[in-house]
């Protein structure tokens, strides 16, 4: 696969003082940012309230301290993943392709490989009435977003081996490719475009 070289460090640029930036913005991923919203205040809630019993000890919660400091280690360790998510899952262009980082697995997708974006409906990948009513709920403020789908010639691995590392809602369904659920989809479209055209035509 092509490793494109471009930005201010590009030998061969003709404008020095336009040179394009070597990675774009970060765009947060909406579904971890989602699974933040539903997670943190609730498991730091529950996380502060039982450090204060512990602090304050009233009478009667000995027999109990050992599952209290348990729900306190818990709380926390919930609201530390949440953090973690969703500050390290996000899409980004770069010169060396379109970066879809996670919170443990990095996908380059190099710009050579890219057949087509084109923006879709969440809901219309995904119709809520195919979902279950847990995830439908967990989905809900998703399914009118607006996302970005990159196309394919073929996915960089097994869609099966893929899927032990990503939500399957960050795969496109109905052709090889990837799905960017973002809230600024305007901006990362075009810059998206604008890294693949820069790629063609580095000059």
């Amino acid at each position: 696969m092509d490793s494109v070289q471009m930005g201010a460090g590009d030998p061969g640029s003709k404008h020095p003082g336009l040179a394009f930036p070597r990675k774009g913005r970060r765009y947060p991923l909406l579904l971890q940012q989602r699974l933040r919203a539903m997670l943190l205040c609730p498991s730091i809630l529950i996380a502060l309230l039982t450090v204060v019993l512990v602090i304050l000890s009233p009478p009667g919660i000995e027999a109990y301290r050992p599952y209290i400091v348990a729900a306190a280690i818990g709380g926390w360790s919930v609201a530390g993943l949440t953090l973690w998510f969703g500050l390290r899952a996000f899409a980004r262009c770069r010169a060396d392709g379109l970066w879809l980082q996670l919170p443990f697995y990095r996908v380059i997708i190099p710009y050579r490989d890219i057949q087509s974006t084109r923006l879709a409906q969440f809901g219309r990948q995904f119709p809520p009435e195919n979902e279950r009513w847990s995830r439908r709920h967990f989905l809900e403020p998703l399914f009118f977003s607006t996302v970005v789908v990159v196309e394919l010639r073929e996915l960089p691995a097994p869609r099966r081996q893929l899927s032990l590392w990503m939500s399957h809602y960050l795969l496109s369904p109905l052709t090889p490719g990837f799905m960017l659920p973002v809230r600024d989809w305007l901006s990362i479209h075009g810059e998206l475009d604008e890294y693949r055209s820069r790629s063609y035509f580095p000059g």
